[in-house]
């Protein structure tokens, strides 16, 4: 009774601001939502039977036919004592693909494999050629000789125990008909000994950030040929890790990516693939991960150094901080104390350095404890406290807050909220200072170490919401997103920083939206000036979230009408950070049915 209540009240409150048309609107998105809520909760296996059947072959065979554009494509597969079974399987699923204008090359390391040379001589395929290396040579220079052996406009690099996906051509060549990219890559799968498909990636669209931290763009990965003949093919230094310094010089020359995000790769798990590798049976791989990524710093003129990051094949760049730059941390608060001072006290803990000020901005507090507490705090010279007489609004708090101040940089700051990381000004800071970058946030965990905010989705659960709520805090999120710096559509202003020259550029929060959306509402206006929302998860602090305010029934849904209006467009567009394969009406990356 008191949910119908609740939610009667809301819906009064929308209609006097929206009218009768856009409730509706609403009320039918709610509604779908919920019944989706229960029926998103597939398993993979369910999702690979519903992607199966969803394959109309005769209209895919029949838009093929419709191509204006027919490329050659030739398929790359350098071999290396493979299992000839597994060769014969991973040649099996390029025969099978729907496009059929391509060429097979295959390259052999040297193999010396009796066994695998009757295979490969048995084969009778026309459009395949089979070459040989007198010496093995390694991975890179055995793909540059695929390579130079090959016809086609776009070459696909095929793993010798791999499959591909029989629409893996089709939906590549569907790209290139609208626009031509430089370098396409596709979510992937693994194939347990079993041959069974499980582990599923659904990747996000391209980000520099997230690529500089990990090489999530390996599988499916097509290349236009001239591209690749222009960088010189793969560099045979990085041998192991070739395709991850071919994608950041790529990166240095503005090449253009693209993501199809659709599983149309299937990446086998044996003892010695990176896909599986617990032993460290590839540990030369990583090895020149790091050299790579150090090597494409200097090149591009990043003062940084690279340290391993929370699992094997992650990396940090801790970015060199220019001068010496100052912030202020703007806190809001009215009364709630206790989680005031918890705050400040972890701030004073890990205060490293004096042109670092705290901006307390009193909201009407009126309990003695507070003001009492306030009082003791007037002889520190790295506190400043302002008095907001009016009611609660956070936009206009903080824009308030900031006309007030004159610092650098601006790191706005929940009070009930309690710093764990040391150097955490410092973590955010080498990002915030970067041309290309508007807002960052950190990982935010509630009490009990679960996950509160690890980015924020836009469009999830209809407006936005928070990456990985509900995760255990130590783990590594979808596909090791919750432990990768890399390209969000917005951060929380829980705890944001953010240039003040930038923070300005776009009029600070927009003091309509009083209460929610307003950081998600200023990242996205930072994305429409090119600087991007940057989230790290070396930024570590809790948040108590809701604490220090009593929530008003119905309060935020001026807010919600007013952001889903405004950004309408980005919301029908989908948020490019989270692929369209994964639940809107959840937060843990389950998967989507509908």
């Amino acid at each position: 009774m008191q949910r119908i209540f609740t939610l009667t009240k809301k819906s009064i409150r929308y209609i006097k601001h929206f009218g009768m048309k856009s409730f509706f609107k609403k009320a039918k998105v709610y509604i779908k939502k919920r019944i989706l809520r229960g029926r998103d909760n597939i398993s993979y296996q369910e999702f690979v039977k519903k992607e199966q059947k969803s394959l109309n072959l005769k209209a895919i065979k029949k838009e093929i036919e419709n191509f204006k554009y027919k490329p050659l494509i030739s398929i790359i597969i350098p071999i290396y004592k493979t299992p000839t079974n597994f060769l014969k399987e991973a040649i099996d699923s390029v025969q099978k693909q729907l496009y059929d204008n391509f060429e097979i090359i295959i390259y052999d390391d040297a193999s010396k494999s009796i066994e695998i040379d009757n295979y490969l001589k048995s084969i009778q395929i026309k459009n395949l050629k089979i070459f040989y290396n007198k010496k093995n040579s390694g991975i890179a220079k055995t793909s540059n000789n695929a390579v130079k052996e090959s016809k086609g406009e776009y070459l696909v690099f095929l793993d010798h125990d791999d499959t591909l996906s029989p629409d893996a051509l089709y939906e590549i060549v569907k790209v290139l008909n609208k626009t031509k990219f430089d370098y396409i890559y596709s979510d992937e799968d693994k194939l347990s000994k079993k041959g069974i498909r499980e582990d599923p990636f659904f990747k996000p669209d391209f980000s520099y950030d997230m690529l500089l931290s990990c090489m999530y763009i390996t599988h499916i990965r097509a290349i236009r040929k001239s591209t690749f003949l222009k960088l010189h093919g793969l560099d045979t230094k990085y041998d192991g890790a070739q395709d991850w310094d071919f994608a950041l010089r790529l990166q240095e020359r503005k090449g253009s990516f693209y993501h199809i995000p659709k599983i149309l790769y299937h990446w086998r798990k044996t003892d010695e693939s990176t896909a599986n590798d617990k032993s460290g049976a590839k540990s030369y791989a990583y090895k020149r991960q790091k050299e790579l990524i150090e090597a494409h710093l200097e090149r591009s003129h990043i003062k940084a150094r690279v340290v391993e990051g929370y699992w094997q094949g992650s990396y940090k760049i801790e970015r060199k901080i220019d001068g010496v730059p100052s912030v202020s941390i703007i806190i809001p608060f009215k009364d709630q104390v206790e989680y005031l001072k918890t705050c400040i006290n972890s701030i004073f803990v890990l205060f490293k350095n004096k042109n670092y000020k705290i901006v307390l901005v009193n909201n009407q507090s009126v309990k003695k404890e507070t003001l009492d507490y306030l009082e003791s705090l007037k002889s520190r010279d790295d506190i400043e406290m302002l008095d907001y007489n009016r009611p609660f609004n956070y936009s206009l708090i903080n824009n308030f807050a900031v006309k007030k101040t004159q610092s650098d940089y601006l790191l706005f700051l929940n009070s009930d909220t309690k710093v764990i990381t040391p150097h955490w000004i410092e973590e955010m800071l080498q990002i915030a200072q970067r041309k290309d970058v508007g807002a960052v946030g950190g990982l935010l965990l509630y009490k009990d170490n679960t996950v509160q905010h690890g980015g924020i989705i836009v469009g999830l659960g209809g407006v936005a919401a928070h990456s990985h709520r509900g995760f255990d805090g130590a783990s590594n999120g979808h596909g090791g997103l919750l432990t990768l710096t890399r390209d969000v559509s917005a951060v929380t202003a829980a705890c944001m920083m953010i240039e003040r020259s930038k923070f300005l550029k776009v009029k600070g929060f927009d003091d309509r939206l009083r209460i929610a959306y307003n950081d998600v509402d200023l990242c996205l206006r930072l994305g429409k000036i090119g600087l991007k929302s940057i989230y790290t998860p070396y930024m570590k602090m809790y948040h108590y979230e809701t604490k220090t305010r009593k929530k008003t029934v119905g309060e935020n849904v001026v807010d919600t009408g007013m952001f889903i209006k405004k950004w309408k467009y980005f919301l029908k567009k989908g948020d490019p950070y989270y692929n369209l394969n994964l639940t809107l009406s959840k937060e843990d990356y389950s998967l989507r049915l509908v």
